[in-house]
């Protein structure tokens, strides 16, 4: 593989144009964010599905970012719960009982805590990841495929989910849009989809620069605020039900969001 076939050029994934994008200070050489004249941030160009499945899987890359110590990893399991319990209390609100589908489901360890009454399915493009994802939701009637969204997500046919999860998922998808549009068709009428993101609009993201939490070059592709979320919810076609000013906390370095596909007339 050459260089140039590594890399994917984008168009702004929010509006479909590439025009005057203004580069901005973040970055980490090769990869760089500018800001689209529609507002929306986004890296326009990123590595080819292919390396993300090893050479920039999740795990792996995090894994190499940062010296571990002992007092990070009891901060990172504190707001690991608080975490898990904002999903679950979400879900268990929202969506009814039956088969769930986790995009960007990772190892599949966040139904570790919700109840079996939801039957995971779910997609992750880091081979590893998915791998272990499938053995846990197999255990619970489920399963776990290594792809892009985009190219398989039509593999689980129509109205089959009664709702769908897409924590710290969007940030790392090429094609936000086309996947939102595509997971409606999938989803149940009634069904709803829970997302977080990073929250562009935080204070933190300001005042700590290129080392805000937020920045995750190259997996970190995109960079929503709470209007470029809306617009781009909206633009797929859903109706925000849960959204509101606690959601996206200015002091928050991430957002959730809970939605539902409109129905047609």
């Amino acid at each position: 593989m050459t260089e140039k076939s590594k890399i994917k050029k984008r168009l702004c994934p929010l509006c479909s144009k590439s025009i005057n994008n203004n580069n901005l200070n973040y970055y980490s050489k090769p990869w760089t964010l500018v800001k689209c004249d529609c507002s929306f941030v986004y890296m326009p160009e990123v590595p080819v599905y292919e390396r993300m499945k090893k050479e920039f899987s999740w795990e792996r890359n995090f894994d190499e970012r940062e010296v571990i110590t002992t007092k990070k990893r009891v901060r990172r399991f504190i707001k690991g719960i608080l975490k898990r319990d904002k999903l679950k209390y979400l879900l268990n609100k929202f969506c009814k009982k039956g088969e769930i589908l986790d995009i960007g489901c990772g190892s599949g360890a966040k139904f570790n805590n919700i109840s079996n009454e939801y039957i995971p399915y779910g997609i992750d493009i880091s081979e590893k990841s998915a791998k272990e994802a499938d053995k846990v939701f197999k255990k619970r009637g489920g399963e776990a495929v290594c792809a892009p969204s985009t190219e398989v997500l039509d593999r689980f046919g129509e109205n089959k989910f009664s709702g769908a999860i897409l924590r710290a998922y969007l940030e790392h998808e090429h094609d936000p849009f086309e996947v939102l549009k595509n997971l409606k068709f999938t989803l149940k009428p009634d069904a709803y989809a829970i997302i977080k993101v990073p929250n562009y609009n935080s204070v933190n993201r300001r005042v700590r620069g290129n080392k805000w939490c937020g920045f995750r070059f190259p997996d970190h592709v995109n960079q929503f605020t709470p209007k470029t979320l809306l617009t781009m919810v909206s633009n797929a076609n859903y109706e925000v039900v849960k959204f509101n000013f606690f959601d996206y906390l200015p002091t928050s370095d991430n957002m959730w969001m809970v939605i539902k596909p409109k129905q047609d007339l």
